[in-house]
C-alpha cells in the first residue's frame, strides 16, 4: 500500500520526539549563556570530568615530547627518528598543547590553567626523570617507543580517552573533517535487534561515544567529545507496516511543504528538500525548537535526512543543544535563532555521516 501524498505520519511512535526522550540529559549539557552560539556549539562542556580528561591529555603529550627528548639525549643514533617521530604527530595534531591549554583556559580562566598547566608539566618530569633511568630506557624500548609514535600519528595506538579528546579537540570547529581525515568509527545494523530486517552501514566520527537507545525505534546514538559534548547523532529505523513512499510522492511532499508535518511539534521549520543518498532519494529537513528543562530555556537545532526501504523508514538527526538566549518558551519566528551560527558545525557533519551510509545486500 502507498501512501497518500498528504498521509500523516503521526502514528509512528517518538515521531514527535522532544529533547527528553532522546536520552540526551540537558542537565549535563548546559555551557554558561552569553558566548556567541558558534563559540558554544564548539566549546568543551564545563565539568570535572571534562576538565580533568582534558588535562590529563594534555599530560599525555607532554610526557610523549619529554620522552622523545630522552631518547635523542641518551641515543644519538635514534635522535633523527625521534625527531621525526615528533614531528609527524605534530603534523597529525598540530599546536595540540596550545589548543588543549586554550580549552582549559576557557574552562579554568587563564591563570588558573596556567597553574595547574605549569604543575602538570612539574609532576610528569620528576616522575619521568624516575623512571627514565639509563637502565629501563633501553634501546631496545626507544625504538617500540618511537615506532608507537608514529602509529598515534595516524590514530592509533592511542589509548582511550586520550585519542578522543585529541581528535575533539583538533576537529573543534569543523567535526566533520574527523571523517574526511579518516578518523571514523563504523557502524552495522546487521543483526541488531532493532534493524527490523536492514542492513547498513554508516561512519561516525571516531571521537562520539556511541550508546544504545532506550526507545524502541533508535538503533543507536552518537554524543560528541567522548559522550560528554551537547551535540547528538540519532539512527531510527521505524516499521511502516506495509506502506511505502515513492520517489514520486517525496517529490511532491517537498514541493507542496508537506515534509513539515515529519517534524515534532512545536518546531519551527528552517528548510527541507530532497537529496540522494547511496543512490536511493531522500528527504532533508532543518528545524529548530525551543522547550524548558527544569526551568530553563534549551534551545535545540537538528538536521534530520529520511530514506524509505520498502515499507521501512531510515532516520538520522543530528542535534545540537544550547541555552536560549532569549528566554522564550517556544520557537516564534526565525529570528528567534542565531541559525546558521550555531548551526553551522553539526549540519557538514550530518550530510558526511549520511553520505557514508550504505545499504548492504541482504536486506530482510
Amino acid at each position: 500500500m502507498a501512501f497518500a501524498v498528504i498521509r500523516s505520519f503521526g502514528a509512528i511512535p517518538g515521531l514527535a520526539v522532544t529533547a527528553f526522550t532522546l536520552g540526551l540529559s540537558l542537565g549535563s549539557c548546559l555551557m554558561t549563556p552569553g558566548a556567541s552560539a558558534r563559540a558554544e556549539a564548539a566549546q568543551f562542556r564545563s565539568s570535572p570530568q571534562v576538565i580533568n580528561t582534558l588535562s590529563s591529555t594534555y599530560g599525555f603529550v607532554i610526557a610523549q615530547d619529554i620522552t622523545l627528548s630522552r631518547i635523542a639525549e641518551e641515543y644519538p643514533g635514534l635522535a633523527p627518528d625521534a625527531e621525526l617521530a615528533s614531528a609527524y604527530f605534530d603534523n597529525a595534531f598540530p599546536n595540540i598543547t596550545h589548543r588543549l591549554a586554550d580549552n582549559l583556559a576557557t574552562l579554568m580562566g587563564r591563570e588558573h590553567a596556567r597553574e595547574v598547566l605549569d604543575g602538570i608539566r612539574r609532576q610528569i618530569k620528576k616522575e619521568l626523570d624516575s623512571q627514565l633511568t639509563t637502565d629501563k630506557l633501553t634501546s631496545d624500548f626507544a625504538a617500540r617507543f618511537i615506532e608507537a609514535i608514529h602509529l598515534r600519528a595516524q590514530g592509533e595506538y592511542l589509548p582511550s580517552p586520550f585519542k578522543e579528546f585529541l581528535l575533539a579537540t583538533k576537529y573543534q570547529i569543523e567535526p566533520v573533517y574527523e571523517l574526511y581525515d579518516g578518523y571514523f568509527q563504523q557502524f552495522h545494523t546487521k543483526g541488531h535487534p532493532k534493524s527490523l530486517g536492514i542492513n547498513l552501514a554508516l561512519h561516525l566520527p571516531a571521537s562520539w561515544s556511541a550508546a544504545e537507545g532506550r526507545l524502541p525505534h533508535i538503533v543507536q546514538k552518537w554524543q560528541s567529545q567522548a559522550g560528554t559534548g551537547t551535540d547528538m547523532i540519532i539512527l531510527e529505523i521505524y516499521d511502516l507496516h506495509g506502506d511505502t513512499v515513492s520517489d514520486a510522492q517525496l517529490k511532491v511532499m517537498a514541493s507542496t511543504n508537506t515534509l513539515a508535518q515529519w517534524a515534532p511539534i512545536n518546531s519551527q521549520m528552517l528548510d527541507s528538500g530532497l537529496t540522494r543518498v547511496d543512490h536511493r532519494q531522500a528527504y532533508w529537513f532543518d528545524i529548530a525548537m525551543t522547550q524548558r528543562h527544569q526551568g530553563m530555556p534549551i534551545t535545540s537545532q537538528t538536521r534530520e535526512y529520511g530514506l524509505f526501504l520498502d515499507d521501512k523508514l531510515i532516520r538520522l538527526h543530528c542535534t545540537s543543544y544550547h541555552p536560549a538566549a532569549d528566554g522564550t518558551a517556544y520557537a516564534k519566528a526565525k529570528t528567534d535563532f542565531t541559525v546558521e551560527e550555531g548551526f553551522s558545525e553539526i549540519k557538514p557533519l550530518c550530510e558526511g555521516v549520511m553520505g557514508s551510509l550504505v545499504v548492504m545486500e541482504g536486506n530482510n
